[in-house]
């Protein structure tokens, strides 16, 4: 017999045969099931003085959706056909008071003007409402005096100006005079019902649309003003806090649940609010002790989008400061319940 080694092709295939006979089958091997509520980490920076607007688009790898400074405006007007509001920019320092009716007053004497401000919830707490009634289509010819606040420069912190539609409900004139009553400038612009609101510089005459598309964000952070009530007077305080979209999301607060156990089921029934300042400033809180903010994790937010079919996400918030120790970055776990 001749020996397989003058023959290798065929001394290799046996072999290959006797070693696969001896081999070990493998099982197939079940990955584990992908969680449901898979929990995304986002952390933004405000500024260590909070100076910065930020939009946020929790749903996107990129989540940061536009980014200003907060006093770079001085009013936000609503851009939806059948509301009439205007938002002064608290944080900003504003305050807007009513002249009356008619013709731009001469000289101003600031001292009798009874200055307002708008709750924080925003909707019909605002002060400039209703300019153009909705049904009969009539503006309502009234006069303001806006403070553009303390960091203004003081021949451009006070100006009276109207607003009016033209084309109701889609092309709306700001008229703008100073204390003299002198005329400065006119401004047309129409309302876009893509975004929530388009926003207004007085000193500089300009419109401004920083904001993102109404689809494309869900709360932003940004300085704005809390009145504390129970003072008398009451008490103006700036704080940094968030403003929810509107139109595209509500709001229900928990505090009851933990984060990781709650689920859709949990919260479909809850009440939920479309306040501005639902989730607010107060997801942090001031440690005396400590001397710094501290993130109150035992509080769930939960974002349901409007429609037919919404979707729900819990959100918290676990830290305020960056990785150097400087406050002004929050910091906030998200996820989708299923």
């Amino acid at each position: 017999m001749k020996s397989l080694y003058k023959y290798p092709c065929l001394f290799l295939f046996i072999m290959g045969v006797i070693f696969a006979s001896c081999e070990r089958k493998e099982l197939p091997y079940s990955l584990p099931p992908r969680p449901t509520d898979s929990v995304s980490i986002l952390q933004v920076n405000l500024g260590e003085k909070y100076e910065d607007q930020v939009y946020i688009n929790f749903l996107d790898s990129n989540f940061i959706k536009s980014s200003v400074k907060s006093n770079v405006w001085d009013i936000a007007i609503d851009c939806s056909f059948e509301n009439q509001r205007i938002y002064m920019n608290g944080g900003k320092g504003v305050f807007i008071g009513v002249l009356g009716r008619g013709s731009f007053k001469s000289n101003v004497n600031l001292a009798n003007v009874k200055w307002k401000w708008d709750e924080s919830s925003g909707g019909d707490s605002v002060v400039v409402k209703n300019w153009c009634h909705y049904i009969t289509r009539q503006n309502s010819d009234s006069i303001y005096i806006i403070d553009c606040g303390p960091e203004a420069e003081p021949d451009k912190r006070y100006f009276q100006f109207k607003v009016s539609s033209l084309n109701f409900p889609y092309t709306t004139e700001i008229s703008v005079a100073n204390l003299a009553g002198q005329v400065l400038n006119k401004t047309f612009f129409s309302k876009d019902p893509a975004r929530l609101n388009v926003y207004y510089n007085f000193a500089e005459n300009r419109l401004l649309n920083f904001e993102p598309r109404l689809y494309d964000w869900q709360f932003c952070f940004l300085r704005t003003r809390w009145v504390y009530y129970e003072f008398n007077p009451p008490l103006v305080y700036t704080v940094t806090g968030i403003h929810i979209n509107t139109r595209l999301v509500s709001v229900s607060v928990d505090s009851l649940h933990t984060f990781e156990s709650l689920t859709r089921k949990n919260v479909e029934d809850w009440k939920y609010s479309s306040k501005r300042d639902v989730v607010g400033f107060d997801w942090k809180i001031y440690d005396f002790e400590e001397g710094r903010y501290k993130a109150r994790k035992y509080v769930n937010y939960i974002f349901r989008t409007k429609g037919s079919q919404p979707k729900y996400y819990k959100l918290r918030f676990t830290d305020y400061y960056n990785k150097q120790g400087l406050k002004g970055s929050p910091k906030f776990e998200i996820a989708e319940l299923k």
